[in-house]
């Protein structure tokens, strides 16, 4: 009888084990498992209010870039999309930009009006490749065509 006990109990410890030995608990990467990935990102971006000479504090802006690749080469031409967020956070000039020859996107993120409300926040955006062999047709009154999200790229943008 005490066999059998210790018989069972070492049957629950192993599977126990072997379970939580398969278990995935790490976060996955956000790597593309396509040809495209995105590349050389200004992430964090610490952003920081200009004061002129007075002591006065001045508007500034920042250049938020990305790099799109196709098999590891750049991509020309191509549509990357920053998702909305929060205006109290500043905002982006151009939401939409294409990539230049480098395969270069670069967007222009401005201050907001009242910076010291934000002071020592973080705040994290992001940037949106969609698939671009989607035609997308407007139809009125039909449901829009939902486009497929091939890559995106966080930005933590660190108020200090």
């Amino acid at each position: 009888m005490n066999t059998q006990k210790i018989y069972n109990f070492m049957i629950i410890v192993s599977v126990v084990i072997f379970t939580a030995c398969g278990t995935d608990t790490k976060e996955n990467s956000n790597k593309s498992t396509g040809p495209y990935s995105f590349y050389n990102a200004t992430t964090p971006l610490k952003i920081t209010q200009s004061v002129d000479v007075n002591g006065t504090a001045t508007g500034g802006t920042f250049t938020i870039s990305v790099q799109l690749l196709e098999y590891d080469f750049a991509k020309f031409a191509e549509t990357i999309e920053m998702k909305p967020f929060d205006f109290k956070y500043g905002f982006v000039t151009n939401n939409i930009v294409t990539t230049d020859v480098n395969g270069m996107a670069n967007f222009t993120y401005n201050l907001p009006a009242n910076y010291d409300l934000i002071r020592g926040q973080d705040l994290v955006i992001q940037a949106v490749y969609f698939d671009p062999t989607q035609i997308i047709v407007n139809v009125p009154n039909t449901n829009p065509t939902k486009r497929s999200v091939l890559l995106t790229q966080d930005f933590l943008l660190q108020f200090r």
